[in-house]
């Protein structure tokens, strides 16, 4: 009997009765909302999949074709909407994730260069300078030896003695 009464009214929705389509709507609107909601997770989600079949239903009603059960083809079309809308949206979820990941590491990033940069300028005059201009100016022991009229050896021991407070410092920050 049910059955008969969801093609009644199909057959009068192609013929653009629009009383039909809403007893029709009215009738499956919110179990189909339920039913998407199981894929969707999402009731306000599941509700957009529903008006937008309805849409589309009343939209192609002279070109479509549901010959055994509407209630059927209301319940399928909704399960592959479901499942495609919330397959299109977790490449979009993926790649918010990684670049809110991306941000993270950055900002991480930038305080960790900030607490080195701190932990640098408190090192000894003679231990910060001889830091610098090796791991920033990039200069080789001999070289600054050189400029600072330094031993290697003294450049050496400063260098040791400047890695050994950082990584203590780090250490107890830790």
């Amino acid at each position: 009997m049910e059955h008969e009464l969801d093609m009644m009214l199909y057959n009068s929705i192609k013929e653009g009765n629009a009383h039909a389509f809403e007893l029709l709507f009215m009738k499956y609107y919110t179990p189909l909302c339920l039913f998407a909601a199981k894929y969707t997770h999402d009731i306000d989600v599941a509700r957009d999949v529903v008006q937008n079949l309805f849409v589309y239903l009343w939209e192609n009603r002279l070109a479509l074709r549901i010959e055994n059960s509407v209630k059927s083809y209301l319940i399928s079309a909704i399960r592959r909407n479901s499942i495609r809308l919330v397959q299109q949206q977790r490449p979009v979820q993926s790649k918010n994730s990684h670049i809110a990941e991306e941000l993270y590491d950055s900002l991480e990033l930038e305080e960790l260069n900030r607490q080195l940069h701190n932990a640098i300028e408190q090192l000894p005059s003679q231990c910060k300078k001889i830091f610098k201009m090796s791991r920033f100016d990039e200069m080789k022991y001999a070289e600054i030896a050189r400029k600072l009229d330094l031993s290697i050896k003294t450049v050496e021991a400063q260098m040791g003695k400047a890695l050994k407070l950082l990584r203590n410092k780090f250490r107890h920050e830790k």
